[in-house]
Order: structure tokens, then sequence, then C-alpha cells
């Protein structure tokens, strides 16, 4: 199975232990990304008229080379692309278009691939943001606008499939506390665990057995520790959990 994500930060964050996850439960799922920090949905049509080698594509959880959009997207036969809208626009509908519609149809050209929308997750309550405030900024607020821009998003577009990363974030703050970012809005390595352990279960639809798997702490820094093991079921069953709060958009409902 082979994903392309044309998005930015947050699709790195989500992206970064797809495949070893997958690999360790002897599924195998490539996933890449075409990525530009902040990344909006109208940068991208910008760059797919312009051609300019803008993107870093990572590969499999990785930054390999330099690219533009066209080379991403002849790279591999890709099974599947998502989009999504940088984070402090995804809970605005408005933003998406119309450059996501012309994104869709230039992209169509060139791949038979099937699209879906990733709902990205709102900031840390310590975050500041000019909509929804600072300390405590209302997270709540900013997740529940999220979540009915998506499903708008949807409707309008026709992408019948949502990706509820969003989802799964706001179930382990219940659990953890707000503790699932390292920086106010990019994920930490829980939560970077989490939502490639959603990933896998929303693109296979399969049970995983997660003791197979043991975290390596690599993806954002050279000292943040891995993810215990015992960890593991927990965030397994959120990931559950969040698939089936989206039920209606998921792949295999």
């Amino acid at each position: 199975m082979n994903i392309l994500c044309v998005g930015n930060s947050f699709a790195v964050d989500v992206s970064t232990y797809v495949h070893q996850i997958a690999k360790t439960n002897g599924i195998d799922i490539n996933i890449c990304v075409l990525y530009i920090g902040g990344c909006p949905i109208d940068l991208h049509w910008k760059n797919f008229l312009s051609k300019e080698k803008a993107y870093d594509f990572y590969i499999n959880g990785e930054p390999k080379l330099r690219c533009d959009i066209f080379e991403g997207l002849s790279y591999m036969e890709w099974d599947y692309i998502t989009f999504q809208q940088r984070s402090g626009d995804s809970g605005d509908a408005s933003t998406f278009f119309p450059e996501l519609t012309k994104l869709m149809e230039g992209i169509r050209e060139y791949s038979k691939a099937k699209y879906l929308l990733h709902m990205t997750w709102s900031y840390g309550k310590d975050y500041s943001h000019e909509k929804y405030g600072s300390n405590p900024l209302d997270q709540a607020a900013m997740s529940a606008d999220i979540r009915r821009a998506y499903l708008s998003v949807s409707d309008v577009s026709g992408i019948k499939y949502i990706i509820p990363s969003g989802f799964a974030i706001d179930l382990a703050r219940k659990k953890y506390g707000d503790v699932l970012n390292r920086d106010g809005f990019h994920l930490n390595e829980l939560a970077r665990v989490l939502t490639g352990l959603l990933w896998v279960h929303y693109f296979t639809g399969k049970k995983l057995d997660v003791s197979k798997y043991h975290s390596t702490g690599y993806s954002y820094d050279d000292v943040t520790p891995p993810v215990k093991d015992e960890l593991l079921p927990e965030l397994d069953e959120i990931a559950l959990k969040a698939i089936d709060m989206n039920r209606g958009h998921n792949l295999h409902d």
C-alpha cells in the first residue's frame, strides 16, 4: 500500500511511525509526505502551477530529497493521497476552496489514487492563537471548529474519507491530560505513536499486535525517550475508539 500526504509538519507528525508499526505486523505500507512547514492548500496549488522545487520529500518517516509536486506524484503509484489545511486555518472550511478543488482536479491527471482528508487537531491550552485566545486557549472550541470544517469540506469536495487524527488527540488528552504536544501544536513522541497506530488501523482495517512494536524515539530530536511498551495497548485502544467515532467517513465502515 502506498500513501502520499500533500501536507506540512502535521503530516510529518502523523506519518513518522506508520511504516514501522505496519512492518512489525507484517503489513507493507509506504507513506511519503510532500512537506513545506505550515503549508496551506492554496500554496500547494501555486506550487502545482509553478512546478517549483519547494518540497522536502519524506519517505517512511525520514526526509530524503528535495522535489516539486510532480516528482512526488511520480515517485511511485499511489493508492491514497491525503489533503489537509494548515493548522491555524483548519477550523475554517472556506479556506480550503477553491484551491482544493483545483488541486484535486490537477492531480487526477497524474494519479488514480483515492483521495482522503486528514483532520488535524487543536493546539495545546498553553499555546496562543488569535482566534481561540491564550492562557488558556479555548481548545474545545478549536476542536469543534476543526470537526465541523472537515465535515463541510468533505461534503463540498466529495471526499468521503476523513482520517480522524483530531479525534485521537482529543481522546488521549482526556486520558493523559494536555501533554500531547512538544511545542504547543506539533505532536510529541507519545502522540506520534498514537497517530501512527491510528493511520495503520484506518488504512488496513486490521487488528494489530502492538507487543511486536517497540518505539525508537528518533523522530524529531536525539534526546526524547521512546514511548514505553506498556502504554502501547492504551494508545491502540484510543486509536480504535477514534475510528469508531468517525463512522461514515472510514475506509472500512
